[in-house]
């Protein structure tokens, strides 16, 4: 088959879902990794066609465990033309209650998996691939209490703008979609406070996916593509926005 074939880490996430949806939809083959094996099955019930669409159980943050996912795709798919690194972890905290191994956590979820997984594709990877990962505004403007999480995701934006400048040579294409939190069932559960205007639909994400996977983002290398939707910095210096009894 000459469908593109993608290497998918972090399926089982809550970003996942429409993002594997929108590739398959198109046709690509998939091939859908992670840690948790039930919601994995669960992906497998709802999407897996053998030979298309197909899963694999592994831990990518491991260079076993990558190792192991790219040669599988090359197994199943006989060829692999991209990696969309969808893992990642989240933790909040002032400084003096963070633990060292909170920092460590976050900058292995955030940066070092990306990293590995990258290592374990790229000798797979021939013109036109695509790599694509996932950041946040807050590794540019980072807030209190996200210091770890802000400086994995600063540490991996920084590491694609590099990374670009080596894979291209190869006519590789490495991009960063930089995001605010997705509007999902489990995130309205968990924040039932938040102000959901400012999110993004995983559905808006993907797209953006899609777009940095095909041939209409080859003019990008190195990237940071914005998905923020209504999100936006605030200071009481600047008043209230227009329309709210600000200036018009």
């Amino acid at each position: 088959m000459s469908a593109p074939a993608f290497l998918i880490t972090g399926a089982t996430g809550q970003l996942a879902e429409s993002v594997i949806e929108l590739l398959a939809g198109r046709g690509d083959r998939l091939l859908l990794t992670g840690r948790d094996k039930d919601r994995l099955d669960g992906l497998r019930r709802r999407h897996g066609v053998v030979g298309r669409i197909e899963t694999l159980a592994t831990d990518v943050s491991d260079p076993e465990g990558a190792r192991l996912a790219a040669e599988e795709a090359i197994r199943r798919f006989g060829r692999l033309d991209g990696l969309v690194h969808l893992v990642g972890g989240f933790r909040a905290g002032p400084l003096f209650l963070t633990d060292i191994g909170v920092y460590e956590r976050m900058l292995r979820d955030n940066f070092l998996s990306a990293v590995i997984a990258t290592q374990a594709v790229l000798p797979y990877l021939g013109e036109g691939a695509r790599l694509v990962y996932f950041s946040t505004p807050l590794a540019g403007e980072p807030l209190p209490a996200l210091s770890a999480y802000t400086a994995a995701k600063a540490a991996l934006v920084a590491w694609v703008r590099s990374i670009a400048h080596e894979v291209k040579r190869s006519g590789i294409h490495a991009n960063t979609v930089v995001m605010t939190v997705a509007d999902t069932p489990d995130k309205r559960r968990e924040r039932p406070g938040m102000n959901f205007d400012h999110t993004v639909t995983p559905e808006l994400v993907a797209r953006v996916v899609g777009f940095l996977t095909c041939e209409e983002s080859d003019g990008l290398y190195g990237s940071c593509v914005p998905v923020l939707g209504r999100f936006e910095f605030t200071s009481e210096l600047g008043g209230p926005p227009p329309g709210a009894g600000g200036p018009r």
